[in-house]
């Protein structure tokens, strides 16, 4: 793991990286955050969407459709899911096998993981606003 994100550090001009509590890195690239953890025999590189799943809010089905067709597609060349935190939180994840993993597979996934968040996070905003039309009235 040291010379993996050693590694990665150099290539981006970065210091060190440094572990929270929980064991994972947090990199920050391009305004997006990205956390790196291992997960047994994986490397999880995961990412919040800031949008959380919500039974009683209409539309939410439909969103979460989009955004699985938009992940689904990405998926055939990179290893990127949805998935719902405990908190049914949504999240774009990777999972890497660790043993085989090297820096240059490691670049071209966290790359993809932006290129995603960067194409997924528009839409999902768009659907937490309340809707910008205004009723209008009928007058014979």
């Amino acid at each position: 793991m040291e010379r993996l994100l050693t590694g990665l550090a150099a290539r981006t001009g970065q210091g060190p990286f440094v572990a929270d509590q929980t064991g994972a890195y947090h990199l920050r690239i391009d305004g997006h955050s990205l956390f790196l953890a291992r997960q047994g025999a994986d490397l999880i590189v995961h990412s919040p969407l800031d949008w959380q799943a919500r039974a009683d809010a209409a539309g939410q089905r439909e969103v979460l459709r989009d955004a699985l067709e938009h992940v689904t597609r990405w998926s055939r060349h990179y290893p990127q899911a949805l998935v719902l935190d405990e908190n049914d939180h949504l999240l774009l994840e990777a999972r890497l096998e660790f043993a085989s993993l090297e820096l240059d597979e490691l670049e071209r996934v966290l790359a993809a993981q932006v290129g995603i968040l960067e194409s997924l996070k528009p839409g999902l905003q768009q659907a937490e606003r309340p809707p910008q039309w205004t009723p209008t009235l009928w007058r014979p």
